[in-house]
């Protein structure tokens, strides 16, 4: 996946292992790019379940501002810089 070099590849695995199970689908490969338009699964209530599995997964909270902000997964990485 190596989407951002400075993030180390077990929040990398985390973020993609949370993808495939929300997506259902184990041979989802995640770039930086990828969004509700180029995933046709990651509808809004798919970005629901992504955002409660990655709370779980990362024992983080997300403002609502964030979770707004979380529609590609660049962005989803870019918040989880900043609570870093």
């Amino acid at each position: 996946m190596n989407l951002v070099a400075n993030l180390n590849n077990d929040l990398q695995s985390k973020i993609e292992r949370v993808f495939r199970d929300v997506f259902d689908d184990e041979q989802l490969k995640l770039q930086a790019d990828t969004s509700p338009e180029t995933l046709a699964a990651w509808d809004s209530l798919g970005h629901i379940r992504l955002i409660a599995a990655l709370e779980d997964e990362l024992h983080q909270s997300f403002s609502l501002q964030d979770i707004e902000d979380m529609n590609s997964v660049a962005k989803i990485l870019a918040v989880l810089e900043s609570k870093t």
